[in-house]
């Protein structure tokens, strides 16, 4: 059963692909702060420690919100780490940076995912799905506001 009746098949398995990529590029980014979080060292450690662990517990939460979202419009959502990894667009850590690159790599990320985020946006805006619409844009609010935070204590 569709919730959304207004939407043909054909767009609701474009809408759920992009929601798919958006579920792993937040899984990927999340295991990576959980990564440099374990694991870096350095002069501001306990600052960025916690910083980190907002962060990587505010995006478990959304792939949660993302997936629902998927599963709402009546497809699968992707849940393991080969599925991730087919459909993200971020890198993995394979390395341990120091603390200022790892930041800065962090940073970096979320910036990628809000300008492909922008993208999506103005593909759901053109479907009219709203409810899709407005989880993106939350998704914008976290990952500008982390990229910031990032940012900003490197300044």
């Amino acid at each position: 059963m569709k919730n959304n009746k207004t939407l043909d098949d054909k767009t609701v398995d474009e809408i759920c692909e992009k929601l798919a990529t958006f579920v792993s590029d937040t899984f990927v980014l999340y295991v990576k702060t959980l990564n440099f979080h374990w694991n870096m060292k350095g002069p501001q450690f306990f600052m960025y420690h916690r910083l980190l662990e907002e962060q990587y517990k505010e995006m478990a939460k959304a792939t949660d919100e993302l997936s629902e979202q998927i599963r709402l419009l009546d497809r699968y959502a992707p849940g393991s780490m080969h599925e991730f990894l087919q459909k993200t667009s971020l890198k993995e850590a394979n390395t341990l940076p120091n603390q200022n690159a790892m930041i800065k790599e962090l940073a970096s990320d979320h910036d990628a995912l809000v300008e492909k985020l922008h993208g999506a946006i103005k593909f759901m805006d053109t479907v009219l799905d709203q409810g899709t619409s407005d989880l993106l844009i939350e998704r914008i609010r976290f990952h500008s506001k982390a990229s910031w935070l990032l940012r900003s204590s490197l300044a």
